[in-house]
């Protein structure tokens, strides 16, 4: 994923600093191998492949439907799971969360960050509700950190792997 030229609206700086986590993500799969990117890394199952297809869903909905605007028909919070993508080769996953994380930062980038959300799942998890595209934003991006740190501790398991900002990529032993 490229990096963005950051804007000086809370919309782009954000949408830069998210689109940086995508980044991450993406940078730190680097040399796994397909049975790699989809063993199971922890006891509840989720691989790293799981991860990324949730990173995938989790910025599409975020993004191109609450921010943007574009309602899910029947959204059902609890269907949210690590899915690996049983039925698709690693690299069609990985670049497909590359184009699709790209697109809905595009469909956000000219919405205001004070702006109300162009959509809301009225009664989902459990009343939670954000007023503003920053607050989305925000929560986002706190997302996708935490997901950066959960694939540190899955690389680092997986072959002793570890994130290094010096190289802004994987440094393995």
């Amino acid at each position: 994923m490229t990096e963005t030229t950051p804007m000086t609206t809370d919309t782009g700086e954000l949408l830069a600093w998210i689109g940086r986590q995508h980044h991450r993500l993406l940078a730190s799969t680097a040399g796994l191998t397909e049975e790699q990117l989809r063993a199971p890394v922890v006891s509840s199952g989720w691989s790293v492949l799981g991860l990324l297809g949730h990173t995938r869903d989790t910025t599409v909905l975020w993004l191109h439907h609450i921010v943007a605007g574009r309602p899910v028909d029947g959204f059902d919070e609890e269907e949210e799971v690590f899915d690996n993508d049983p039925q698709r080769p690693a690299g069609e996953v990985v670049q497909d969360l590359r184009e699709a994380c790209a697109a809905a930062v595009e469909q956000a980038r000219e919405i205001p960050a004070d702006a109300a959300p162009g959509w809301w799942p009225e009664g989902a998890w459990g009343g939670y509700r954000q007023e503003t595209v920053r607050g989305c934003l925000l929560h986002l991006l706190t997302e996708l950190a935490a997901h950066a740190g959960h694939m540190d501790i899955a690389r680092e398991l997986t072959d002793g792997g570890v994130w290094d900002f010096a190289v802004d990529g994987v440094r393995v032993p």
